[in-house]
């Protein structure tokens, strides 16, 4: 809930030198809650304003297109943890695994990035699949496996 209002922010040029602390306590209702932070979030993107100059996110400014390009990495990847970790079925929007993916390629193995070790995949794999690679994951985990 902390990084989507981060993120929200970033879009609408209101910079956050904050970085949200993890807590393992949701507020009450955090499923509404967090599906309407969302809503804001994606709202927040379309606005063509978003796009444009730098967007300070956590103290991080960077081109407001690589912040979009975080703010998919975060969406997608995160998600399929969720869905992989319970068992649910998972398909991203290819829009978004594509920009996952380019940042993710982009910043995949650096030292002291976003990611720890990637997880070697077939060159012609599927984007999802170079995605979760990238990241550090392997598609084929599954929870106690």
């Amino acid at each position: 809930i902390g990084l989507t209002d981060a993120f929200t922010d970033g879009a609408r040029k209101t910079p956050r030198h904050d970085t949200p602390e993890p807590t393992a306590d949701l507020p009450a209702g955090w499923r509404d809650l967090l599906r309407t932070r969302l809503e804001g979030l994606v709202e927040a993107w379309r606005e063509p304003a978003a796009w444009a100059g730098e967007a300070t996110v956590g103290g991080v400014t960077l081109p407001a297109e690589l912040t979009a390009a975080v703010v998919a990495d975060e969406l997608v990847v995160h998600g399929w943890d969720l869905a992989r970790g319970t068992g649910q079925p998972y398909r991203p929007d290819p829009v978004l695994v594509r920009a996952a993916l380019e940042f993710a390629e982009r910043f995949a193995d650096l030292e002291g990035g976003p990611f720890g070790p990637s997880v070697a995949v077939p060159a012609d794999a599927p984007p999802f699949d170079r995605l979760l690679g990238a990241t550090g994951r392997d598609r084929n985990w599954t929870p106690g496996g």
